[in-house]
């Protein structure tokens, strides 16, 4: 149990891989993990940074829209709304799957640079 318990709180390995390590099942490992050492997976929260220059554009960009609103209540229908996805060209890894197990919620938080190198794919609605 103290292998289980050291590869859950090194964070750098799954239930899974720790379970093939180990030499156990991914179930047992789990249950051990849930049952007997009372550790729960918990997943990491990416955000991006905010720099001290960030709130005054978003306050500028605030006034500006509402004030755009007063003097034409429909101009908000006239705006092209889009979406786009960024893919990371500096060996980001997609943390979907990234779990840390804890007896409680570490509510912790990775920082990743805002203005980093990607590619983008963009789309009109």
């Amino acid at each position: 149990m103290e292998a289980i318990a050291s590869e859950a709180a090194s964070g750098t390995s799954s239930a899974r891989e720790a379970a093939r390590r180990l030499g156990l099942s991914t179930s047992s490992v789990r249950n051990i993990l849930r049952r007997i050492l009372q550790l729960y997976p918990y997943k990491l929260q990416s955000c991006h940074e905010l720099l001290p220059a960030d709130t005054a554009q978003k306050e500028a960009f605030a006034k500006w829209a509402f004030s755009k609103m007063e003097h034409d209540p429909t101009w908000v229908f006239n705006i092209l709304w889009t979406d786009e996805a960024h893919f990371s060209l500096h060996g980001d890894v997609n943390n979907h799957k990234c779990r840390i197990w804890a007896t409680s919620n570490p509510r912790e938080y990775t920082q990743k640079p805002l203005h980093s190198s990607k590619g983008t794919s963009w789309c009109v609605v």
